[in-house]
C-alpha cells in the first residue's frame, strides 16, 4: 500500500508531462500548417473571412486544414453558408484532434466542438481580422520571432468553425 501511495504522484507527473507535450505538439502542427499556407499563398490567412457586409463567417481554423492533412474534411466545408449554418454545424463534431489540448479538461469531452488554440487578433496584431498578412508585414513590426499569433486557451468556449479569436482589443 505504501507502494502505491509513492507511485501515485510520479504517474500523475508523468502524465501532466505528456498532456503538456501534446498541447505544445498540436501549436507546433498549427503552426507549421500556418507556414505552410503562407508558403503556398504568400501571406498567412486571415483571422476570418468575412460576407459583403463584414461579418465573420469563416474561421482560419477551416482555411488551413488542407495543410493538416484534413483536406476532405475541408472540401465538406461549405464557405456558401456561415460557419454555423446547416452543413457546417454537421462538420463541428469532426473536429481536428490538433485544435484540442489534453489538458483542457472541457474541450477534450468526447462531445465538446470547442478549440484549446485561437488567434491573437487586432489592429496591431499579426492577426489584423479580415485583411492577410506576410512575414515582411510582421518583420517590419518587431519581427517574426517576437511575434504571438495563436495561444493556447483553456475552456475557451469557442466552437472550432467559429471565426472568433482573441482580440487585443478587449
Amino acid at each position: 500500500l505504501c507502494l502505491i501511495a509513492l507511485l501515485l504522484p510520479a504517474v500523475s507527473s508523468a502524465r501532466g508531462a505528456a498532456r503538456r507535450a501534446a498541447c505544445s505538439n498540436n501549436m507546433k502542427q498549427i503552426m507549421l500548417a500556418l507556414h505552410t499556407y503562407h508558403d503556398t499563398h504568400k501571406c498567412f490567412p486571415p483571422a476570418y473571412i468575412a460576407d459583403k457586409n463584414g461579418k465573420p463567417m469563416h474561421s482560419w481554423r477551416v482555411v488551413i486544414l488542407p495543410y493538416m492533412e484534413y483536406g476532405t474534411l475541408y472540401d465538406t466545408y461549405d464557405f456558401n453558408e456561415p460557419w454555423d449554418g446547416p452543413n457546417n454545424k454537421k462538420l463541428l463534431t469532426a473536429r481536428p484532434r490538433e485544435y484540442v489540448c489534453p489538458s483542457d479538461e472541457k474541450a477534450r469531452s468526447p462531445s465538446a466542438t470547442e478549440t484549446s488554440y485561437v488567434a491573437v487578433v487586432g489592429a496591431n496584431a499579426a492577426w489584423p481580422g479580415e485583411k492577410s498578412t506576410d512575414l515582411k508585414e510582421i518583420a517590419g513590426n518587431g519581427g517574426a520571432s517576437n511575434t504571438i499569433m495563436v495561444v493556447e486557451v483553456a475552456n475557451s468556449g469557442i466552437p472550432w468553425t467559429e471565426p472568433r479569436d482573441l482580440s487585443l482589443e478587449a
